[in-house]
C-alpha cells in the first residue's frame, strides 16, 4: 500500500552509481566518473483483482571495465512520500564459484556461535584504502575462519579458509604460540591475504573485467617459504600501478622486514629491505627488534619503530631502500607529565616524566595532512616527524590494541579493553565514546524508539571499528536467544555521543526569561551560524564526470513500464557509457562531448517523434528522449564544500564562509565576551605549505552580528612533477578551523546532530583527471588554407581525415579539452613535435620507427645523413629539447615538408595516375618544455598528405623518356608535313593502279566464266537432241536392224 501511494504521489527514486578508479587504470581512464538513474516503475505479475497489486521500481546497474568498486546512493525525486537517502556497495566478488553458493577460498560456514564467543576482543580491519571490493576480517581464536563481505558488511560470508594449517617451527623459527588462528588479514583490489602462525598465504581473486596477467588462484599459495614471519602490516594506499603489503620477521630474521608487491594480480615479494647489505639493526649498532613500518607511496620512504632488544628503548628511523637509514627520533622511555590540562605537552627535552613506563606499538600516518603518530599506552604527535607533542587526554590505563584513520579528519581506536576513543587532527581534544554515560544515555534512547540493534543488557561483544564514506562503523556480535549468533553493522552515533557528553559535562543553571524557567547551558561554540557561500561549479574542482538517463517514456496511463521497456533502458545506458568509455578521438569534434556523434543525424527528426508520443502513437509502446541521456556539466554547489578538489599549475579555488553570532534571544543573557565579533576567528592549516598557498580576507558585518571570510586557495606552482592525467598527484589537505569550536559545536537536523566548526579539504595536487589534447583538424584546415592562400584536397576527399598539400607550409592547432566541465580551449604551451612512424598510400602501410629512426628523421642530426622528414618553417634552430627535437607554440608552429634522401617518404613511386600520398604518424608531447601546467599532454594522430614529389633522379629519368616521346611525335610530325603530298600522290596512283588491276582481273574472270558456260550448255543441248533421236529410232521396228 505504501508502495502505491508513493507511485502516485509522485515519488521516484534516483540511482547515483559512482565507480572507483582501479588501481592500475588500463581498461578505463583515470577518471572520476558517475551516473544518476531514474527508478522505471514496474507492476509485478501474478494479480487480476485490482490495478496494482504489487510493484516495485527498477534501474539498470552498469558495470565499467576497470572498476570493481561501486558506491550506490538511492535517494528520491523530493516528490510524495519523504524517504530518507541510502548509501551501500555493489563491488565484484571474484571469490565466489559460478554458483554464488560456494567460494574458492574455503567452506562457507552458517552457526556463528559454533567458533565466535561473546568473551573475544576486537580485531583491525585492514584493507587498500577504497579500492578494496571484497574485506576480510581474521583473528578468530582457535578456528581459521574469516569474515568475507563484498558490500562493507551489510552482510558478509563466514569462511572456513582452506590453508594446509601448518606449524614448521625450527631452530631459527622458534613460535611458542602455535594456533589455527589467522592472526592477519588484508585485503588489497585483487588479492587477499592472511598469517597463520609464522606462514603467509595469498590467494588472487578472478577478475576479468581488471587487467590481470592471470586467471587468478585456485588454492591458497605460501609466499616467503624461508621467512620466519612474525606480523603483517597494511599499506593503505596504492602507488605506482602497485598495492603492497609490508612483512615483519623475527627469529633468523628478527630485524629485517620485506615488502610485497601486487600489480595486475602477480605478487611478487622482494629480499630484506636493507641498505646494501646493512640492516636497521647494524645501522643502530645493536640487537633490535622492527615493532611496525609504515611505507609512504607519494615519498617512496619507509618509516620504522625499532625497539632494542631486551630493553623497552624505541627509535624512529626513515628508510629508503638501498639509499639510506635515518634517524629521526628517540622516543622517551617514561610518559611526559601533563603540566595543565591544555591537553598537550610539547615535547622539547626539559618537561617531566611520570614513573610509567611508556609502550610504543605502531605508527600511523595521514598521507593528505602529513600529521604522524606514534601510538601505544600514549599518542605522540607530529606535522613534520620532527617535534611532538604528547596528547595528554588520553590516560592510557589500557594501551591501544588498533589505531583506525578515516584520512578525512576523525581517528578512532580501540584499546586492549574494547574501549573506543575519539579525535579529529588537528586538535588535542580526545573523547572516550564506549563505554561512556553519553553510549549508555544513547544506547538508552534506541532502546525506548523500539530500535532491533540496540538492548539494554550488553550481550554483545565488539567485532570491529572501521570507516567508510558513511563515517565511522562498528560491527558488533550478538547471541540473541534462539539463534546461532549474528553479526550487525551499525553506524557509530559519534555524533549523537559527543552531543550527549558535552550536555553531561557542561556547566548549566537555572534561570528566569520573560517569565518561563530554562535550563541554561552554557554555550561552548563560538558561533550560531556557519554556512558556505559563494562556491564555484563543483566539478571544475572535484573532476567528477557525471551523465544523467531516465527510462523511457510509455504510453500506458499508469505509467509502468514492461519488460521490453526495461530492456530498452538498460541498453540505453550501456550504450551512453559505452560512449563515455570510446570518447579517445585524437581528432577534436566540431561539438565536444561523447554523445555528439550518437544523436547529431537524428535531431531532425526529434519534434516529429515527439509529436507521434505526445498523441500516443510512439512505436513498441514508448518514446525516446535524446535529452534524458546526457552528460552535465553545469552540477550546482548547494552551499556544500567538496571533500576533494584537484588544482593545476597556479589555479584558485575560492569561496566564503560566514560566522553569526547568537541573537539576544538565543544567547539568554550571555555576556558580551562569550557571544562578540572578536571571538569569532577562522583558522586553516595547509599539509604542504610549499606547494599551497592560502589567503583569508576577514570583513565584520556589524549590522548583521556576522564575519564574512573569503577563503582563496592556490598552487603555488612548486610542485616539480609533470604527470598523465590524473597520474602521481600529491596527496594535501587544508583544515579549516573556527578557533574554540573543537568538539563543541553542532547542526541538529531530521537526521540527528552533525559537527561542525571545523572542516577538511583533501588537495590533490598534479594534473587533474580529464583532461586531453586533441587534433584541431577544424582550425588547422581552415588556418592553413588561409596562410597558404589554398587548399587542395585529395582527390578522394575523406571527411573524417582531411588532406593537406606537400608543398603548401603545415600549421598544426591543438585543444585542451576538459571532459569534465565540457570546456574546450586553445593549447597555448610549447611542445615538442615528432614523427614517429608513416606509411604510403594507406593507413594498413604504417610503420612505427624505431628510436634511432625518430632522432635522425626529426633532429637536426638528420641532416648530415639527409633523412629529415620535415623542417621549422621560420628557419629557427635554437628552440630544441635537450634531446634535439623541435620545441613548437601556437606562435610558430609552420612545419615544412621536405622528405630528404634517406627519409621512408622519399622518392613514393605511384600506382596510378595521381600523386603519391603519405600517412605520417605525428606525436606532441609538452613534457619538459611547457612551464603552464601540470600535466604531460601526450598526443598520437595521423596525418594524411598528398602531392608528394619524385626523386631527381626519377624525375631526371621521367623527364629524359617524356622528352624523348615527345621529340619522336615531333620527328614523325614534320616528315608527316614535309612528304605529304607526294606520299598521298604516290599512294594514290598505287591505289589507283592496285584498284585497276583488281577489276581487269575482275573482268577477265567474268569473260572466261561467260565462254566455258556457253560451251557447256551448247554440249549438254546436243547431247541431248542425239539423245531424244536415238530414242525414237527405236521405237520404229525394223530401223535399227537396217541400218
Amino acid at each position: 500500500m505504501a508502495l502505491r501511494t508513493a507511485h502516485y504521489t509522485g515519488l521516484r527514486p534516483v540511482v547515483t552509481v559512482t565507480f572507483e578508479e582501479p588501481v592500475h587504470s588500463v581498461r578505463r581512464k583515470q577518471e572520476q566518473l558517475q551516473i544518476k538513474m531514474t527508478a522505471a516503475p514496474f507492476r509485478m505479475r501474478g494479480c487480476d483483482s485490482e490495478e496494482v497489486c504489487r510493484m516495485c521500481w527498477f534501474t539498470p546497474m552498469p558495470f565499467m571495465n576497470g572498476s570493481v568498486v561501486m558506491d550506490v546512493i538511492v535517494a528520491s525525486n523530493h516528490l510524495g512520500i519523504p524517504v530518507d537517502d541510502k548509501r551501500f556497495s555493489i563491488n565484484i566478488n571474484g571469490y565466489m564459484k559460478k554458483n554464488r553458493v560456494s567460494f574458492k577460498i574455503g567452506l562457507k560456514l552458517t552457526a556463528l556461535n559454533a567458533f565466535m564467543s561473546l568473551k573475544h576482543r576486537s580485531r583491525p580491519l585492514w584493507h587498500t584504502h577504497i579500492q578494496a571490493p571484497v574485506l576480510i576480517l581474521g583473528d578468530i581464536p582457535r578456528s581459521k575462519v574469516v569474515l568475507l563481505s563484498d558490500t562493507g558488511y551489510d552482510d558478509y560470508f563466514p569462511i572456513e579458509v582452506g590453508i594446509d594449517s601448518c606449524w614448521i617451527g625450527t631452530m631459527s623459527c622458534r613460535y611458542s604460540g602455535f594456533s589455527s588462528t589467522v592472526r592477519d588479514s588484508i585485503s588489497t583490489e585483487s588479492t587477499l591475504f592472511i598469517r597463520q602462525n609464522q606462514l603467509v598465504y595469498y590467494f588472487v581473486g578472478h577478475y576479468p573485467i581488471l587487467h590481470m596477467r592471470g586467471p587468478g588462484s585456485k588454492l591458497w599459495t605460501r609466499i616467503m617459504n624461508d621467512v620466519c614471519v612474525k606480523r603483517l602490516n597494511p599499506v593503505f594506499f596504492s602507488g605506482n600501478n602497485s598495492e603492497y603489503v609490508i612483512v615483519l620477521g623475527e627469529g633468523a630474521n628478527m630485524g629485517d622486514f620485506f615488502l610485497i608487491t601486487i600489480q595486475d594480480g602477480i605478487v611478487n615479494s622482494s629480499g630484506s629491505m636493507r641498505v646494501g647489505e646493512q640492516t636497521v639493526c647494524q645501522f643502530l649498532q645493536y640487537t633490535c627488534d622492527i615493532t611496525w613500518v609504515i611505507f609512504s607511496t607519494s615519498e617512496n620512504k619507509f618509516f620504522l619503530l625499532v625497539k632494542e632488544d631486551g630493553t623497552n628503548y624505541h627509535s624512529l628511523l626513515e628508510f629508503q631502500k638501498d639509499t639510506y637509514y635515518k634517524l629521526i627520533y628517540d622516543i622517551p622511555r617514561q610518559v611526559p607529565r601533563a603540566a595543565s590540562d591544555g591537553g598537550f605537552v610539547l615535547l622539547l627535552g626539559n618537561e617531566n616524566y611520570t614513573n610509567r613506563t611508556l609502550i610504543s606499538r605502531g605508527l600511523a600516518l595521514n598521507p593528505f595532512s602529513k600529521i604522524f603518530y606514534i601510538w601505544g599506552n600514549v599518542i605522540l604527535q607530529s606535522n613534520d616527524m620532527a617535534s611532538y607533542i604528547y596528547l595528554s587526554n588520553f590516560p592510557g590505563d589500557s594501551a591501544i590494541k588498533y589505531f583506525v584513520m578515516s584520512f578525512t579528519g576523525h581517528i578512532a581506536f580501540v584499546t586492549d579493553t574494547d574501549e573506543v576513543w575519539v579525535m579529529k587532527e588537528g586538535s588535542t581534544e580526545i573523547k572516550k565514546a564506549y563505554p561512556s554515560k553519553a553510549w549508555s544515555m544513547y544506547n538508552t534512547l534506541q532502546v525506548m524508539e523500539g530500535s532491533p540493534d540496540y538492548e539494554l543488557k550488553a550481550n554483545h561483544s565488539l567485532v570491529s571499528v572501521f570507516f567508510d564514506k558513511d563515517g565511522m562503523q562498528e560491527l558488533i556480535y550478538r547471541e540473541d536467544p534462539g539463534t546461532t549468533g549474528r553479526i550487525i553493522k551499525r553506524k557509530f552515533p559519534l555524533d549523537h555521543i559527543l552531543t550527549y557528553d558535552q550536555m553531561i559535562s557542561t556547566p548549566h543553571k537555572g534561570m528566569t526569561h520573560n517569565g518561563i524557567d530554562y535550563i541554561r547551558f552554557t554555550h561552548r561554540c563560538p558561533f550560531a551560524v556557519l554556512r558556505f557561500v559563494d562556491l564555484p561549479f563543483p566539478q571544475r574542482f572535484t573532476r567528477m564526470e557525471h551523465y544523467r538517463a531516465n527510462p523511457p517514456e510509455v504510453m500506458e496511463k499508469t505509467n509502468f513500464h514492461d519488460v521490453k521497456a526495461l530492456i530498452v533502458y538498460q541498453g540505453l545506458v550501456y550504450q551512453l557509457l559505452h560512449l563515455h568509455s570510446a570518447y579517445h578521438r585524437s581528432y577534436a569534434d566540431p561539438v565536444h562531448d561523447p554523445t555528439w556523434r550518437w544523436w547529431k543525424n537524428k535531431k531532425q527528426d526529434a519534434e516529429y517523434y515527439y509529436y507521434l508520443a505526445s498523441n500516443g502513437r510512439s512505436s513498441g509502446g514508448m518514446y525516446v528522449d535524446m535529452a534524458n541521456y546526457v552528460k552535465i556539466y553545469n552540477l550546482r554547489p548547494n552551499n556544500v564544500l567538496p571533500k576533494t578538489i584537484y588544482l593545476d599549475k597556479k589555479q584558485t579555488f575560492f569561496f566564503s564562509v560566514y560566522l553569526s553570532i547568537r541573537t539576544t534571544k538565543q544567547s539568554m543573557g550571555e555576556t558580551a565576551e562569550e557571544n562578540s565579533l572578536n571571538y569569532m576567528w577562522l583558522t586553516i592549516l595547509l599539509a604542504h605549505p610549499e606547494y599551497i598557498r592560502a589567503d583569508l580576507e576577514r570583513h565584520e558585518l556589524i549590522s548583521r552580528g556576522s564575519v564574512l571570510y573569503k577563503v582563496i586557495i592556490t598552487d603555488s606552482g612548486k610542485y616539480p612533477r609533470q604527470q598523465l592525467s590524473g597520474k602521481e598527484l600529491l596527496k594535501s589537505s587544508a583544515n579549516l578551523k573556527v578557533a574554540h569550536s573543537g568538539m563543541n559545536c553542532y547542526d541538529y537536523t531530521d537526521e540527528g546532530p552533525h559537527t561542525k566548526g571545523s572542516d577538511t579539504i583533501g588537495i590533490n595536487i598534479g594534473c587533474p583527471p580529464g583532461r586531453r589534447l586533441a587534433f584541431d583538424i577544424t582550425y588547422t584546415k581552415n588556418y592553413t588554407g588561409e596562410k597558404n592562400k589554398r587548399y587542395f584536397d585529395c582527390v578522394e576527399p575523406d571527411p573524417e581525415m582531411p588532406c593537406f598539400y606537400y608543398n603548401d607550409v603545415f600549421y598544426p592547432f591543438f585543444l585542451i579539452q576538459d571532459m569534465v566541465t565540457g570546456h574546450s580551449g586553445r593549447f597555448n604551451g610549447s611542445y615538442i613535435f615528432s614523427i614517429i612512424g608513416g606509411g604510403a598510400f594507406s593507413v594498413d602501410n604504417i610503420r612505427y620507427f624505431n628510436t634511432e629512426e625518430i632522432l635522425q628523421y626529426n633532429t637536426m642530426n638528420g641532416r648530415e645523413t639527409y633523412s629529415l622528414i620535415w623542417l621549422r618553417a621560420d628557419g629557427e634552430e635554437n628552440m630544441t629539447s635537450a634531446e634535439g627535437f623541435h620545441v613548437l607554440s601556437q606562435a610558430s608552429s609552420g612545419i615544412l615538408w621536405v622528405c630528404q634522401q634517406n627519409s621512408p617518404c622519399y622518392d613514393i613511386i605511384p600506382t596510378s595516375t595521381f600523386t603519391p600520398d603519405f600517412f605520417f604518424v605525428l606525436k606532441v608531447s609538452n613534457r619538459g618544455v611547457d612551464q603552464t601546467t601540470y600535466c604531460d599532454y601526450a598526443l598520437e594522430f595521423i596525418v594524411h598528405i598528398h602531392g608528394l614529389p619524385l626523386s631527381h633522379t626519377r624525375a631526371l629519368y621521367l623527364l629524359k623518356m617524356s622528352m624523348a616521346a615527345i621529340l619522336s611525335l615531333l620527328v614523325l610530325y614534320v616528315v608527316t608535313l614535309s612528304v605529304g603530298p607526294k606520299a598521298k600522290v604516290i599512294i594514290g596512283r598505287f591505289f589507283r593502279t592496285l584498284e585497276q588491276a583488281i577489276v581487269f582481273r575482275a573482268a577477265s574472270s567474268l569473260t572466261f566464266n561467260s565462254s566455258f558456260t556457253s560451251q557447256t550448255s551448247l554440249q549438254h543441248a546436243t547431247s541431248e537432241i542425239t539423245r531424244s533421236h536415238l530414242a525414237h529410232k527405236s521405237d520404229v521396228p525394223g530401223i535399227l536392224d537396217t541400218q
